[in-house]
């Protein structure tokens, strides 16, 4: 019995990590939760972010599983695009290289 309780809080804690990193950009900025600057330079970028084409392949931080209809994953963040850095809550750069995903932290 220990053993499947300890399974199922192992998967529970597993989920909750990888919904953070499953993502849906929105339309509405009033309704998402943050505000993303793409940018297509790494320096000054918060989060080099590679994009994973399923939520199975999220291995670590810096993973993101883009949500391609907003109607689906009603746990995924919701980011707005915005058209100026400083708008931004944080500043995203893609990477090409899943092993050089990273969220940087705030200095």
């Amino acid at each position: 019995m220990n053993k499947i309780v300890c399974l199922i809080v192992l998967l529970l804690i597993s989920y909750t990590n990888t919904s953070a990193q499953i993502v849906k950009f929105i339309k509405n900025p009033y309704q998402a939760k943050y505000k993303v600057y793409i940018s297509s330079q790494s320096k000054g970028a918060t989060h080099w972010i590679y994009p994973v084409k399923s939520p199975a392949d999220i291995r670590k931080g810096g993973h993101w599983y883009i949500v391609t209809n907003p109607q689906l994953f009603s746990n995924a963040m919701t980011l707005y695009k915005v058209e100026k850095a400083q708008e931004a809550d944080f500043i995203v750069y893609y990477v090409s290289n899943s092993d050089s995903a990273m969220i940087r932290q705030k200095e």
